[in-house]
Protein backbone atom coordinates (compact mmCIF):
# COMPACT_ATOMS: atom_id res chain seq x y z
CA UNK A 1 0.00 0.00 0.00
CA UNK A 2 1.72 2.89 -1.27
CA UNK A 3 1.39 6.17 1.42
CA UNK A 4 -0.26 9.06 1.21
CA UNK A 5 1.31 12.40 0.27
CA UNK A 6 0.25 13.18 3.86
CA UNK A 7 2.71 10.77 4.96
CA UNK A 8 6.02 13.66 5.48
CA UNK A 9 3.56 15.78 7.39
CA UNK A 10 2.17 13.37 9.76
CA UNK A 11 6.00 11.32 10.48
CA UNK A 12 7.06 15.04 11.47
CA UNK A 13 4.10 15.98 12.86
CA UNK A 14 4.39 12.75 15.17
CA UNK A 15 8.53 12.98 15.06
CA UNK A 16 8.20 14.12 19.03
CA UNK A 17 6.04 11.14 20.04
CA UNK A 18 8.91 9.14 20.87
CA UNK A 19 7.14 5.80 22.22
CA UNK A 20 4.54 5.45 19.51
CA UNK A 21 5.90 4.31 15.64
CA UNK A 22 4.65 6.14 12.24
CA UNK A 23 4.93 2.81 9.86
CA UNK A 24 5.91 -0.96 10.31
CA UNK A 25 8.12 -2.76 7.90
CA UNK A 26 7.92 -6.52 7.44
CA UNK A 27 11.41 -7.88 6.50
CA UNK A 28 12.87 -11.16 5.80
CA UNK A 29 15.92 -11.83 6.74
CA UNK A 30 18.73 -14.34 5.23
CA UNK A 31 21.65 -15.90 6.90
CA UNK A 32 24.16 -18.33 6.35
CA UNK A 33 23.59 -22.03 8.43
CA UNK A 34 26.97 -21.52 10.48
CA UNK A 35 27.48 -25.53 10.01
CA UNK A 36 28.22 -25.43 6.28
CA UNK A 37 27.70 -21.44 5.45
CA UNK A 38 24.59 -22.37 3.34
CA UNK A 39 22.65 -19.08 2.99
CA UNK A 40 19.06 -21.31 4.69
CA UNK A 41 18.49 -19.72 7.28
CA UNK A 42 15.15 -17.35 7.21
CA UNK A 43 14.35 -15.16 9.71
CA UNK A 44 11.24 -12.80 9.89
CA UNK A 45 11.89 -9.22 11.40
CA UNK A 46 9.64 -5.96 11.85
CA UNK A 47 10.72 -2.42 12.23
CA UNK A 48 8.57 -0.19 13.67
CA UNK A 49 10.07 3.49 13.36
CA UNK A 50 9.21 7.26 13.66
CA UNK A 51 11.88 9.68 12.63
CA UNK A 52 13.75 9.70 15.44
CA UNK A 53 13.39 6.53 16.97
CA UNK A 54 12.84 2.79 16.02
CA UNK A 55 13.21 -0.91 17.37
CA UNK A 56 13.45 -3.51 14.79
CA UNK A 57 12.84 -6.83 16.55
CA UNK A 58 11.63 -10.56 15.58
CA UNK A 59 7.77 -10.77 16.29
CA UNK A 60 8.09 -14.56 17.37
CA UNK A 61 11.17 -13.98 19.56
CA UNK A 62 9.74 -10.93 21.08
CA UNK A 63 6.26 -13.35 21.95
CA UNK A 64 8.23 -16.00 23.46
CA UNK A 65 10.24 -13.37 25.37
CA UNK A 66 7.23 -12.17 26.81
CA UNK A 67 5.91 -14.99 27.70
CA UNK A 68 9.07 -15.30 29.82
CA UNK A 69 8.88 -12.31 31.42
CA UNK A 70 5.82 -13.41 33.89
CA UNK A 71 5.35 -16.61 35.59
CA UNK A 72 1.93 -16.87 34.32
CA UNK A 73 3.11 -16.80 30.76
CA UNK A 74 6.08 -19.41 31.89
CA UNK A 75 3.74 -21.60 33.09
CA UNK A 76 1.92 -20.81 29.49
CA UNK A 77 5.10 -21.94 27.78
CA UNK A 78 5.23 -24.87 29.68
CA UNK A 79 1.97 -26.20 28.67
CA UNK A 80 2.07 -25.65 25.02
CA UNK A 81 5.62 -27.31 24.77
CA UNK A 82 3.57 -30.14 26.94
CA UNK A 83 0.81 -30.64 24.84
CA UNK A 84 3.35 -30.36 21.76
CA UNK A 85 5.66 -32.84 23.17
CA UNK A 86 2.29 -35.41 23.96
CA UNK A 87 1.27 -34.76 20.37
CA UNK A 88 4.73 -35.64 18.99
CA UNK A 89 4.78 -32.51 17.31
CA UNK A 90 8.26 -31.09 17.79
CA UNK A 91 7.41 -28.02 15.66
CA UNK A 92 4.70 -26.83 17.84
CA UNK A 93 7.31 -25.98 20.58
CA UNK A 94 7.43 -22.12 20.63
CA UNK A 95 11.39 -21.58 19.48
CA UNK A 96 12.67 -18.22 18.75
CA UNK A 97 12.89 -16.87 15.33
CA UNK A 98 16.27 -14.49 15.27
CA UNK A 99 17.84 -13.75 18.74
CA UNK A 100 18.72 -9.80 18.36
CA UNK A 101 16.66 -6.47 19.49
CA UNK A 102 18.32 -2.92 17.75
CA UNK A 103 16.82 0.06 19.57
CA UNK A 104 17.78 3.35 17.38
CA UNK A 105 17.03 6.69 18.80
CA UNK A 106 18.19 9.83 16.55
CA UNK A 107 17.28 12.40 19.35
CA UNK A 108 19.69 10.76 22.01
CA UNK A 109 22.44 9.63 19.08
CA UNK A 110 22.43 5.99 20.25
CA UNK A 111 21.73 3.05 19.18
CA UNK A 112 21.15 -0.20 21.81
CA UNK A 113 22.10 -3.71 20.52
CA UNK A 114 20.29 -6.56 22.23
CA UNK A 115 21.71 -10.30 21.67
CA UNK A 116 23.04 -13.42 22.85
CA UNK A 117 26.15 -15.81 22.91
CA UNK A 118 25.05 -19.61 23.51
CA UNK A 119 23.01 -18.72 26.84
CA UNK A 120 24.40 -16.00 27.73
CA UNK A 121 22.68 -12.50 26.56
CA UNK A 122 24.20 -9.22 26.48
CA UNK A 123 24.00 -5.78 25.37
CA UNK A 124 26.28 -2.84 24.20
CA UNK A 125 25.26 0.71 23.51
CA UNK A 126 27.19 2.91 20.28
CA UNK A 127 26.62 6.08 18.44
CA UNK A 128 25.19 5.19 15.19
CA UNK A 129 27.18 4.99 12.20
CA UNK A 130 29.09 8.26 10.80
CA UNK A 131 27.86 6.48 7.34
CA UNK A 132 29.55 7.26 4.04
CA UNK A 133 27.48 5.87 1.38
CA UNK A 134 28.06 5.91 -2.27
CA UNK A 135 24.14 6.66 -3.76
CA UNK A 136 24.33 5.93 -7.57
CA UNK A 137 21.49 6.82 -10.39
CA UNK A 138 20.18 3.15 -10.71
CA UNK A 139 16.54 2.74 -9.61
CA UNK A 140 14.02 -0.29 -9.36
CA UNK A 141 10.56 -0.43 -7.82
CA UNK A 142 10.06 -2.49 -4.59
CA UNK A 143 6.60 -3.13 -3.13
CA UNK A 144 5.60 0.12 -5.32
CA UNK A 145 8.49 2.08 -4.53
CA UNK A 146 10.91 3.76 -6.66
CA UNK A 147 14.22 2.91 -4.70
CA UNK A 148 17.84 4.14 -5.07
CA UNK A 149 20.75 2.04 -5.29
CA UNK A 150 23.70 2.97 -2.74
CA UNK A 151 26.74 0.71 -1.38
CA UNK A 152 28.79 1.33 1.70
CA UNK A 153 31.54 -0.63 3.43
CA UNK A 154 29.97 -1.19 7.00
CA UNK A 155 32.12 -2.91 9.74
CA UNK A 156 33.92 -5.57 7.54
CA UNK A 157 31.58 -5.93 4.46
CA UNK A 158 30.47 -4.19 1.80
CA UNK A 159 26.87 -3.72 1.63
CA UNK A 160 24.55 -3.23 -1.34
CA UNK A 161 21.27 -1.38 -0.44
CA UNK A 162 18.18 -0.23 -2.41
CA UNK A 163 16.38 2.74 -0.47
CA UNK A 164 13.20 4.82 -0.95
CA UNK A 165 13.26 8.55 -0.81
CA UNK A 166 9.58 8.58 -1.50
CA UNK A 167 9.71 7.23 2.19
CA UNK A 168 10.93 10.31 4.40
CA UNK A 169 12.32 7.85 7.50
CA UNK A 170 16.10 7.40 7.59
CA UNK A 171 16.03 3.86 8.94
CA UNK A 172 16.48 0.11 7.40
CA UNK A 173 16.64 -3.29 8.90
CA UNK A 174 19.13 -4.22 11.31
CA UNK A 175 21.65 -1.18 11.89
CA UNK A 176 21.09 0.20 8.54
CA UNK A 177 20.23 3.57 8.29
CA UNK A 178 21.64 7.40 7.45
CA UNK A 179 19.74 7.91 4.37
CA UNK A 180 17.33 10.25 2.86
CA UNK A 181 14.82 7.67 2.70
CA UNK A 182 13.52 3.92 3.93
CA UNK A 183 15.92 1.32 3.24
CA UNK A 184 13.79 -1.76 1.88
CA UNK A 185 16.61 -4.33 0.61
CA UNK A 186 20.15 -4.79 1.51
CA UNK A 187 22.37 -7.37 1.00
CA UNK A 188 26.25 -8.43 1.01
CA UNK A 189 27.80 -8.86 -1.50
CA UNK A 190 29.23 -12.26 -0.55
CA UNK A 191 25.47 -12.89 -0.49
CA UNK A 192 25.93 -14.11 2.72
CA UNK A 193 23.36 -12.02 4.16
CA UNK A 194 20.20 -10.13 3.32
CA UNK A 195 17.15 -8.33 4.48
CA UNK A 196 13.99 -7.57 1.84
CA UNK A 197 10.86 -5.56 2.66
CA UNK A 198 8.26 -7.55 2.37
CA UNK A 199 5.03 -5.39 3.54
CA UNK A 200 4.90 -1.89 4.77
CA UNK A 201 1.96 0.19 6.34
CA UNK A 202 1.26 3.33 8.65
CA UNK A 203 0.70 2.59 12.31
CA UNK A 204 0.27 4.09 15.53
CA UNK A 205 1.93 0.85 17.73
CA UNK A 206 3.75 2.02 20.66
CA UNK A 207 7.52 1.06 20.24
CA UNK A 208 7.65 -0.89 23.25
CA UNK A 209 10.59 -2.05 25.02
CA UNK A 210 12.57 -5.24 24.83
CA UNK A 211 11.41 -7.88 27.20
CA UNK A 212 13.74 -9.05 29.53
CA UNK A 213 16.07 -6.34 29.48
CA UNK A 214 17.59 -6.74 32.73
CA UNK A 215 18.66 -10.36 31.95
CA UNK A 216 21.49 -8.68 29.60
CA UNK A 217 24.40 -7.93 30.99
CA UNK A 218 26.66 -5.15 29.71
CA UNK A 219 29.61 -5.10 26.99
CA UNK A 220 30.56 -3.76 23.87
CA UNK A 221 30.25 -4.42 20.22
CA UNK A 222 33.61 -6.28 19.97
CA UNK A 223 33.09 -8.30 22.87
CA UNK A 224 29.95 -9.60 21.83
CA UNK A 225 31.16 -10.64 18.86
CA UNK A 226 34.59 -12.34 19.85
CA UNK A 227 31.71 -14.47 22.58
CA UNK A 228 29.61 -15.23 19.46
CA UNK A 229 32.49 -16.44 17.74
CA UNK A 230 33.67 -18.43 20.93
CA UNK A 231 30.87 -20.31 21.20
CA UNK A 232 30.57 -21.08 17.06
CA UNK A 233 34.20 -22.82 18.25
CA UNK A 234 33.64 -24.64 21.02
CA UNK A 235 29.82 -25.09 21.71
CA UNK A 236 29.91 -27.84 24.03
CA UNK A 237 32.77 -26.57 26.18
CA UNK A 238 30.68 -22.98 26.04
CA UNK A 239 27.47 -24.60 27.38
CA UNK A 240 29.18 -26.50 29.95
CA UNK A 241 30.88 -23.33 31.45
CA UNK A 242 27.48 -21.27 31.12
CA UNK A 243 25.75 -23.69 32.97
CA UNK A 244 27.56 -23.92 35.91
CA UNK A 245 28.73 -27.77 36.51
CA UNK A 246 24.62 -28.64 37.28
CA UNK A 247 24.57 -30.65 33.75
CA UNK A 248 27.43 -32.39 32.22
CA UNK A 249 27.05 -31.73 27.94
CA UNK A 250 29.11 -34.10 25.89
CA UNK A 251 29.60 -35.12 22.54
CA UNK A 252 29.89 -38.37 20.52
CA UNK A 253 31.75 -37.03 17.93
CA UNK A 254 35.16 -35.19 17.70
CA UNK A 255 33.94 -33.13 14.51
CA UNK A 256 33.19 -29.36 15.21
CA UNK A 257 29.75 -28.07 15.40
CA UNK A 258 29.91 -25.04 13.46
CA UNK A 259 31.95 -24.22 10.12
CA UNK A 260 35.50 -21.71 11.35
CA UNK A 261 34.90 -18.20 10.40
CA UNK A 262 37.45 -19.06 7.34
CA UNK A 263 34.41 -20.56 6.12
CA UNK A 264 31.09 -18.69 7.74
CA UNK A 265 31.36 -15.71 9.65
CA UNK A 266 29.22 -12.96 11.65
CA UNK A 267 27.87 -10.20 10.31
CA UNK A 268 30.04 -7.95 11.58
CA UNK A 269 33.45 -9.78 10.97
CA UNK A 270 35.98 -6.63 12.10
CA UNK A 271 36.09 -7.99 15.88
CA UNK A 272 39.40 -10.30 14.21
Amino acid sequence: MKFPVTIAFLLSASAAMAQTADIEVSYTAWGPNMENGEVDVKNQYVLLANTTDSRFYSPVTEYIDSLNSTPEGVAKWKEMTRAALMKGALEDIPSKDGSYYVVKSAEGNTLRYYDSAGLDKFYYDESPEEWSWEISDSTKNILGYECVRATTAYHGRQWTIWFSPEIPVSNGPWKLGGLPGLILEASTDDGKYSFTATGIRQTTKPLGTVYLADDYEKTDRISLLKAKRDFLDNPVGKLNVQLGGGIKITSNSDEPVFAPAEVVDLIETDYR
